[in-house]
């Protein structure tokens, strides 16, 4: 037998057996009995899901064992390293999630992995295992377990303990023979490596892989020299086209030039700064992405389609209940006559507007989201799946090493974050396609931002901001886009 993994789906699910034909070419000559075609009758049977027999599907996201990988070779000759697996429930009184642990013959190698369960399938595609009997001429389709969740196996080798490097605090090295007395951190070190808990430990060994030779720092060595005279050999490809379609020779921007560049492309939208008009500098499309703006733009169409068939309040059928909907977005939609021309690209925006701000209120709150998976914590900010998906990439970074799994926002990711809702407001308020707004105090008060920092926010992205004195902070962006100077820190 032969086995293999597919995408399959039937119309039953009750094991039946399906009699498909197919038709198979000879390959010998063809003459009056061998040059006809031979039918070949292949039953398909589809297995019901059971929790107790459906197949597991794993990954090595770290590679496949040797002693599985060499399995099928001629030249094996190890045939007691194999893996045997356990899987078992993750919690004792509930049905929900599996946990899948694995061990070598030799016990040198651990492989675990999680599934949490889901509530929920949304998925259009299976995963299922098809094995096909050559002597039966029969497939036979069996969904995997947990609803086709792959587990991805974290291997750990057992019983390994890192030792102090001789002289500092480095880890794997090993105490070099005959040296003197331990000094005081190799004291720590060792202490901790024998009672400490795995979390001490992950933060000693942190601190040696942040330690740094003296030879890098500046005034004693030429290694921070070479560094920076070479980083014009490492800029990134897409930094590489953005400054040739410039205009820009790479090879002759310094440093500081590269680094401000690169944080400015890490932190703004995607702009356009040799735009000839200012509506053409930031574009609300390339801030979605294409994915997440074709889904806005199929839910807002559709909209907009039964609201006028209904002759009901687009509104309410796009935002759900008002009360819930900040006043600064209800205000702004409320402005936007859908029937005019060119208003289509301003009811998107401040759709995905919207659905930014919903996923910046319920990030804020503890600054993560948790989840074993992205599905599970797209569950929680409740938004299409193709919109949360961007969002998690672009505001996120993945939590590794703690007691929870799931989603962080850093420092940096939220101010990349309120810079995205700062321009998308200006760009979907701009009806006269001049990027000026008169106010930005009401929508500031909406996502609990200070409007002093707005302001130097916006003045980031080329902004020219004032207040007037009424209170109101207005802003407005001119074409072509030029950014303020790097701002020098204070001295110490």
């Amino acid at each position: 037998m032969s086995s293999s993994s597919a995408s399959s789906s039937s119309d039953s699910d009750d094991g039946s057996i399906m009699p498909i034909d197919k038709t198979h070419q000879s390959s010998t000559p063809q003459t009056a009995e061998s040059g006809k075609k031979r039918k070949l009758s292949i039953k398909v049977q589809v297995t019901k899901n059971n929790p107790e027999y459906d197949p597991v599907v794993v990954s090595f996201p770290r590679g496949v064992p040797s002693s599985l990988a060499d399995e099928g070779s001629s030249n094996s000759t190890n045939n007691n390293d194999k893996i045997s697996f356990m899987y078992s429930k993750l919690k004792a009184n509930s049905s929900r999630g599996k946990r899948l642990i694995g061990q070598d013959a030799s016990e040198t190698c651990t492989y675990t992995a999680t599934a949490s369960g889901r509530g929920h399938d949304g998925r259009l595609t299976k995963l299922h295992v098809v094995v096909y009997d050559k002597k039966l001429s029969t497939w036979k389709v069996i969904p995997t377990a947990e609803k086709g969740t792959v587990f991805a196996l974290d291997q750990a080798v057992v019983d390994y303990v890192p030792n102090v490097m001789d002289g500092g605090m480095g880890i794997g090295g090993g105490n070099a023979s005959g040296s003197g007395a331990m000094k005081a951190s190799e004291r720590v070190q060792l202490l901790v490596e024998s009672f400490g808990s795995k979390k001490k430990q992950r933060v000693m060994a942190s601190r040696a892989a942040n330690m740094v030779n003296i030879n890098s720092v500046v005034g004693a060595g030429n290694a921070m020299m070479n560094s920076v005279q070479s980083q014009g050999d490492k800029i990134s490809e897409g930094n590489k086209e953005a400054m040739v379609k410039d205009g820009k020779d790479f090879g002759a921007l310094s440093a500081n030039e590269i680094a401000l560049m690169q944080a400015r492309r890490a932190l703004l939208p995607p702009f356009d700064d040799k735009a000839d008009a200012p509506h053409k500098i930031y574009d609300a499309q390339q801030i979605a992405g294409p994915e997440s703006w074709k889904r806005c733009s199929q839910v807002v169409d559709k909209i907009l389609k039964k609201s006028q068939a209904n002759n009901t309040d687009f509104i309410e059928d796009l935002l759900g209940n008002k009360d819930n909907v900040p006043q600064s977005v209800m205000t702004l939609i409320s402005s936007i006559n859908p029937n005019k021309r060119g208003n289509s690209y301003r009811l998107k925006a401040a759709f995905f507007l919207y659905l930014v701000m919903r996923f910046h209120s319920k990030i804020s709150k503890r600054g993560f989201i948790t989840g074993k998976t992205l599905d599970d914590c797209l569950n929680v900010i409740r938004l299409p799946h193709e919109v949360g998906t961007h969002l998690f990439e672009i505001f996120t970074t993945r939590m590794e090493g703690g007691k929870e799994d799931g989603y962080i926002s850093s420092r940096n990711l939220t101010d990349k974050r309120l810079m995205y809702l700062l321009i998308l407001y200006v760009i979907a308020s701009d009806a006269s396609k001049e990027m000026k707004l008169s106010s930005i105090n009401q929508f500031c008060k909406d996502i609990k931002l200070d409007d002093k920092k707005a302001a130097m926010l916006l003045r980031e992205a080329g902004f020219a901001v004032k207040k007037s004195g009424t209170g109101d902070w207005g802003c407005a962006l001119s074409a072509p886009l030029k950014f303020p100077p790097p701002k020098r820190g204070k001295r110490s």
